[in-house]
């Protein structure tokens, strides 16, 4: 894959509002729930999440998630959305958590003044090192056309 499509795809995550998280609860049931709170480092997705939350508890118990990415109001002819899968990892490094409340801060100012104002004491940290991600994209045509599967 060039730089140039690897740069698009990390731009159109990080233009991405809210994206689905994707987990699985004890009776293995799929729960999915979204999330404002994120932000795409390359194909390094940081995420933070109250510490007491069900999401927490799923993943410590199955860390295999999937994010989907999709932006609003598209066009079907140039519609896109990604699938990003990987294992979700809490960050316990203090360094790894400043530089995700750092990147979180870098894209939304309300979280940038939670951290600022010291009230993350609540808050978990996430980091998902993608391991293949799925790219939908209707401009290169439709059915299996249209999707790109990337190994990372």
């Amino acid at each position: 894959m060039s730089e140039e499509a690897r740069n698009r795809i990390v731009k159109y995550l990080n233009d991405t509002r809210f994206v689905v998280l994707a987990t699985v609860n004890n009776d293995q049931s799929p729960v999915l729930r979204s999330l404002g709170s994120f932000v795409a480092d390359g194909y390094t997705i940081y995420f933070s999440t109250h510490k007491n939350s069900k999401k927490v508890e799923q993943i410590q118990e199955n860390p295999k998630i999937v994010l989907f990415f999709q932006h609003e109001n598209q066009e079907l002819s140039s519609f896109v959305n990604v699938s990003v899968h990987g294992t979700a990892e809490a960050i316990a490094d203090q360094a790894e958590i400043d530089r995700a409340i750092q990147q979180l801060g870098s894209r939304n100012p309300r979280f940038k003044e939670r951290a600022e104002k010291g009230l993350l004491q609540d808050t978990a940290f996430y980091k998902v090192d993608a391991r293949e991600l799925k790219v939908l994209d209707f401009s290169k045509g439709s059915g299996a056309g249209a999707v790109e599967v990337i190994a990372v």
